[in-house]
């Protein structure tokens, strides 16, 4: 079976917003000259992987996992199973420890295909909930709150300092895409590899002297 094929059947498997993520990412990327290249289904079985293998030419470039966060329905659940009664009620904001999840999971799926990190790792996140943004991917990352008067507050220290505290610096560059948005995706870059930085830029057409540092 060639890798179209597979690629094909592992498609099947997966919801509409899934696909459509990883569609919107891969276009992206494609724009830049750049071709992905999904795992075929026995390495799929061997191990966990992420989503692309990303070329620059016949060159590899780097790794892509892409994942799709959807509308909160926390409410509109409580409300289908209690009609007629008044829901709601206070809870964590679950925002944070969604991107915080993506970002442990991710890892992990790096680390099975590259944990010596000989090549970047692109961590892409499609958001479908409107009440999420970049924002919240940079403060759970960074554990801080920037303010526009310039006042960097450290109020989310529990995500960045919590379980992804050493997994956070695996991860050589954050995608940000609204599904509801055209255009490129937002890019966090936490230059925390140098080298990986430095190429990571090259292949997205990024200045490194335009990046604003936090």
């Amino acid at each position: 079976m060639g890798l179209r094929q597979v690629a094909q059947r592992s498609l099947l498997k997966m919801s509409k917003p899934k696909i459509d993520g990883e569609t919107r990412i891969e276009e992206y990327l494609n724009s830049h000259g750049l071709r992905v290249e999904r795992f075929t289904k026995a390495e799929m079985r061997k191990s966990r992987t992420p989503d692309f293998r990303v070329y620059a030419g016949d060159e590899l470039a780097f790794y892509c996992e892409v994942k799709t966060a959807q509308k909160d329905e926390w409410l509109e659940a409580q409300r289908v199973n209690s009609p007629g009664m008044v829901v709601g009620g206070p809870r964590h904001d679950p925002t944070y420890n969604r991107v915080s999840s993506y970002i442990h999971q991710a890892v992990g799926q790096f680390d099975a295909v590259n944990p010596a990190m000989d090549y970047p790792n692109v961590l892409a996140i499609v958001n479908g909930d409107r009440q999420a943004g970049f924002t919240d991917l940079i403060q759970v990352v960074t554990g801080n709150a920037y303010c526009e008067s310039g006042e960097v507050i450290p109020m989310f220290r529990e995500y960045s300092e919590g379980r992804i505290r050493e997994a956070k610096l695996r991860v050589h560059l954050f995608l940000w895409l609204g599904e509801w948005t055209e255009g490129h995706p937002q890019k966090y870059f936490p230059d925390v590899h140098p080298d990986h930085h430095l190429s990571l830029c090259g292949y997205l057409g990024v200045s490194p002297t335009e990046i604003r540092r936090l």
